[in-house]
């Protein structure tokens, strides 16, 4: 089975405006502006909002995040802070003045920049249901970030599998997405080092600049697949671990970056300290510096089959000739009507390319044996768990299927005649579709 979807679910909606959104708080109020080329003026909406109880829910939402993992309870209330009528507040003017086909540009303030303002729900619905939304750090940089555009994208190195940390389950998928789609280069194992990242985009010195001494132009796209870190004491030592220690915000300052998309398939690379003035502190401000146009980042801990899925699609969109935010619009959509007849597919499809050799093989059974008990499919959990033990080649590994082989056997012998289902949509909490943000540039 191919869980893709009808034409229509992923025909580009059709163009409109571009609608301009920035916030803007003070102690006691959140000014919204909205701007749009039809206007001569912006239209400000002024709301009450305690600023310091702001604050305190952003801090409430982003804990009970990192519980996810660990706590299921965790995500209803994630859930529930999402839907404060504080943050629907914030939203609800914004839906009152769009219009069908219009893309959203917004800009966050304060403690704004770490809440999905585009999977908030309010009277219903969500920004996300129906319209493309792009992030940016103020007009300005949005103005730097469209000055960098570079055309077509056909072009695309990516960095996967980095050794000396956990490997991703799905690490491999996230490559092969591009592969085909575009011209690739890959670094991949040990290849994929810092050192390695340097060599390819590092700005040259003024001779070697000169002499033309083999420096390849950026890639259309950078995808880098590995474990992203995030250092609130020192933001720009936050980075993303390869294979020879952390590229960090300030190496990634030094990048030729010019019209490179650059996709962070990683926990937590959206995530920015503000500094005075709103100026944010991390990988998203040294990746535009570069110059790249926009970047795709990860506002929390993320799900590493939903991301796979959700990347996969994104590249599908792209390689068809999406602009960036049309391609993550409708990646979210698709994913979010996923069921789990659909996810069990596409992990069927990842099992068979890696092969039983592959580092992450133990890995993609234990996830098909997590979702066969979701599905209440009790023996098809128990009978993949059992071969993802024989998979298995850590002693982390087998303790992780040792677990869910022992839930699976229990449930096989009590939760006889519970009917197997395959229908449920596995990805429709905003948990797995909404973490993925385009800052900079729409196209």
């Amino acid at each position: 089975m191919d869980p893709r979807t009808s034409p229509s679910e992923t025909s580009d909606p059709p163009t409109g405006r571009l609608v301009l959104v920035e916030y803007y708080l003070t102690g006691d109020q959140a000014l919204i502006f909205l701007v749009t080329a039809e206007r001569a003026e912006p239209e400000l909406v002024s709301l009450p909002v305690d600023t310091g109880e702001l604050a305190a829910l952003v801090v409430r939402f982003a804990l009970a995040l990192d519980r996810v993992a660990g706590d299921p309870a965790a995500l209803e209330q994630a859930d529930a802070l999402l839907g404060h009528p504080v943050l629907v507040g914030l939203v609800a003017p914004v839906l009152d003045r769009i219009r069908p086909g219009d893309r959203i540009c917004l800009v966050p303030h304060g403690p704004l920049h770490r809440v999905p303002l585009h999977a908030v729900p309010c009277r219903g619905v969500r920004l996300a249901d129906a319209y493309p939304v792009v992030y940016t750090p103020s007009a300005s940089v949005l103005r730097y970030c469209r000055a960098n555009r570079r055309g077509v994208r056909s072009t695309a190195l990516v960095v996967a599998d980095p050794p000396g940390t956990e490997p991703l389950t799905f690490g491999m998928v996230h490559a092969t997405a591009l592969t085909g789609r575009f011209d690739c280069d890959r670094l991949e194992g040990a290849g994929a080092s810092r050192a390695a990242l340097l060599r390819r985009l590092g700005r040259p010195a003024p001779d070697a600049a000169t002499a033309g001494a083999g420096h390849r132009p950026p890639p259309g796209i950078l995808h880098i697949g590995a474990h992203g870190v995030f250092d609130p004491e020192e933001p720009m030592a936050s980075g993303v671990e390869l294979a020879d220690g952390r590229l960090t915000a300030t190496d990634m300052f030094g990048l030729r970056l010019t019209g490179t998309l650059v996709v962070l398939a990683a926990c937590r690379t959206g995530v920015s300290d503000t500094r005075p003035g709103d100026e944010l502190l991390g990988l998203i401000r040294a990746l535009l510096h570069a110059g790249a146009p926009a970047v795709l980042v990860s506002l929390w801990k993320v799900d590493d089959l939903s991301t796979a899925m959700l990347l996969d699609e994104f590249y599908r969109g792209l390689g068809d000739g999406s602009p960036a935010v049309v391609a993550l619009h409708r990646a979210q959509s698709w994913l979010r009507r996923r069921t789990v007849a659909d996810v069990l597919a596409y992990v069927g499809q990842a099992r068979d390319s890696a092969g039983t050799s592959h580092p992450a093989a133990a890995r993609l059974a234990l996830a098909e044996a997590r979702i066969r008990l979701v599905a209440r499919d009790f023996a098809g959990a128990t009978d993949t768990a059992q071969v993802a033990l024989s998979l298995a080649g850590t002693a982390r590994d087998r303790r992780r299927v040792e677990s869910v082989l022992y839930r699976a056997r229990f449930l096989a012998r009590t939760g006889k005649g519970v009917p197997v289902d395959l229908d449920r949509r596995l990805y429709d909490s905003f948990f797995f579709w909404a973490p993925f943000v385009l800052v900079g540039d729409w196209d």
